[in-house]
């Protein structure tokens, strides 16, 4: 009966050996080393004749397997979905499946704790991913796994968006077109316009964005700037010599406009009505861009007494000649308009610049005073009424007046900072000035007003003491500015605080490659440039005799004659270039010979 029993204990243990290889024979040679090495182990015991059969389970079965994706590289077209399948397993009954996936490249979590079930699909990022599936148990017992693979997409050309066939700008405007760009490569790209002058561009590079905003843009443009350029705008991303760029053709056409005549200040005006100084003569300067100078005979003159009769006229080219008699003695104020011609062939589009290019008049008043007893003009009242005080350098000091002509003349007023003119004031009884002297300007100074009716003066001087105020940079200290004008519609002629002004730099294009040896051997660039050049060049394992230099020129578009620039700011105006003696347009060198 022993026999038996230890018998059948053993058949018993071989049915079990025997059937697990029955089963790992259906499984792949790693499943089977995962069965064997982690999943089971016999222990026979024996108790006399008897044997026992113990299994114990070994190693961790609470874990999950990550089947695809796999740490591998995936290549898409173009334009296709990243979609990759999702086939998982694990080791106990799984209550739910979730996964999260990483953009290594931008570090940014790309899905976050999305739910799933196995043999599903993915819709990966491009480049750099990180993938981490999560199972639980009904228990709440959370294992994960994790892979990392890359996705492959061919470089492609950046694209211009939405940019326009046709650019307007006025004249007398300066051009500021914005534009957009698109490059899902995120590659470096460089824009370039040509040809330039006046037209450039700004910024010119960006670095690893997929979508840029640049602009096409000038300075202020004048009559010498009108007509319609052809400009070849184009992205580029360095890819390689012969991918990839995207280019386009836009036509800047700049509109010619009619600018209004620019009529001399003619000013208050006293004459006798006998005698001496009883005759009015004048030659009204005009000028205008397109319709010259008052000779040209392109003008028409009118002279409108704005109280009493008309008692004298103005020539065809600006000469008024008159001389008075006890008949026309008084204070008359006198309007004179000036009207110019109209453009011969405006634009079609003219009207974006506010105008049709008709024709354009300007008016001058002044005042005219009939007289056989004349008596000086007066300054009745003024502010600030202490004419002398003490006051900080950065103060802005408001001076005004008010006036008064016994003869009936509207008086015009002069004002002068330290004996220097700095405005003028016409046909108003009332006139007001400011001023600024700024920071670190000490000592006495003065202020004076002069008023005149054309041939008799009054005036007024405020003697001020000034207490300096340290300046806190260079940039806001030494200048003093002026501002005012007379009041009801005088000519002010004031110098006004200048407002800060920003640097804009922009480029010309790039110069012809000149061989880098043959450069500092002719002296044509610096131990110190070719020093720059060469490790440019190294970088790009170019050998010497290919290794070149350009130039280009830069500068501020805005003319702020700034006295010291900041190295940031400066665009490059030198860099390396693949230098070829025998250059064309077609071997793909990017060497600005023959236009290429």
């Amino acid at each position: 009966m022993e026999k038996r029993v230890f018998k059948l204990a053993f058949f018993s243990l071989a049915v079990v050996v025997l059937t697990l290889f029955a089963i790992a024979s259906n499984a792949s040679s790693f499943a089977l080393v995962e069965k064997l090495d982690k999943v089971l182990t016999f222990i026979p015991v024996f108790y006399g004749n008897t044997g026992i059969v113990s299994f114990v389970i070994e190693g961790s079965a609470f874990e999950i397997t990550i089947h695809s994706p796999e740490n591998t590289t995936y290549n898409f077209s173009v334009g296709e979905n990243y979609s990759l399948d999702l086939n998982v397993s694990a080791g106990f009954t799984v209550d739910t499946w979730w996964y999260t996936l990483y953009d290594l490249r931008h570090n940014e979590t790309a899905r976050e704790n999305v739910t799933f079930t196995p043999n599903t699909t993915i819709q990966a990022v491009r480049w750099n991913n990180k993938l981490v599936v999560y199972a639980n148990d009904s228990g709440g017992n959370v294992a994960n796994a994790s892979v990392e693979f890359f996705v492959f997409v061919p470089n492609t050309a950046p694209v211009f968006v939405g940019l326009d066939n046709e650019v307007f700008v006025c004249e007398d405007s300066s051009l500021n077109y914005k534009f957009n760009a698109t490059d899902p490569d995120e590659d470096n790209l460089t824009l370039s316009l040509i040809p330039t002058n006046p037209f450039y561009i700004s910024p010119e590079e960006f670095f690893g964005q997929v979508n840029i905003t640049s602009a096409i843009l000038s300075g202020v443009l004048h009559k010498s700037d009108v007509g319609t350029y052809q400009e070849t705008l184009s992205v580029n991303d360095n890819y390689n010599s012969t991918c990839c760029v995207d280019t386009a053709q836009v036509n800047i056409t700049v509109i010619e406009i009619n600018h209004a005549p620019s009529v001399e200040t003619i000013g208050v005006r006293t004459i006798w009505s006998q005698g001496d100084n009883s005759s009015l003569y004048e030659e009204v300067s005009v000028s205008d861009i397109e319709s010259g100078t008052q000779t040209s005979g392109n003008f028409s003159f009118n002279l409108t007494f704005l109280n009493g009769q008309k008692f004298f006229d103005i020539s065809p080219f600006g000469v008024i000649n008159f001389t008075a008699n006890d008949s026309v003695v008084g204070a008359y104020n006198i309007s004179l308009c000036v009207t110019d011609q109209a453009l011969a062939n405006p634009h079609e589009n003219i009207s974006l610049c506010g105008q049709d290019g008709s024709n354009l008049t300007s008016c001058q008043n002044f005042s005219l005073t009939v007289t056989n007893e004349n008596r000086a003009p007066q300054i009745t009242s003024y502010y600030p009424t202490e004419l002398n005080f003490t006051s900080q350098s950065t103060s802005t000091l408001e001076f005004n007046i008010t006036e008064h002509d016994p003869d009936g003349s509207i008086p015009d007023a002069y004002w002068y900072v330290d004996g220097i003119f700095k405005e003028y004031d016409t046909m108003s009884l009332t006139d007001s000035f400011s001023y600024t002297f700024g920071c670190g300007v000490s000592g006495e100074h003065n202020v004076s007003v002069v008023v005149t009716d054309g041939l008799l003066n009054t005036s007024l001087t405020w003697n001020i003491t000034l207490q300096a105020v340290s300046c806190i940079s260079a940039a806001s200290g030494g200048g003093s500015g002026g501002g005012g004008g007379g009041g009801g519609g005088g000519a002010g002629q004031a110098i006004e605080k200048a407002e800060k002004c920003e640097p804009l730099y922009v480029c010309e294009t790039w110069g012809e490659c000149k061989n880098a040896i043959a450069g500092i051997d002719l002296n044509e660039i610096s131990a110190k440039e070719f020093n720059l050049v060469k490790r440019a060049c190294d970088a790009n394992s170019w050998s010497r005799n290919v290794c070149g230099y350009q130039r280009r020129e830069c500068f501020d578009l805005n003319s702020c004659n700034a006295t010291s620039q900041i190295d940031s700011l400066l665009p490059k105006e030198l860099r390396a270039c693949y230098y070829t003696s025998a250059p064309s347009c077609s071997d793909n060198i990017r060497n600005c010979h023959d236009g290429a």
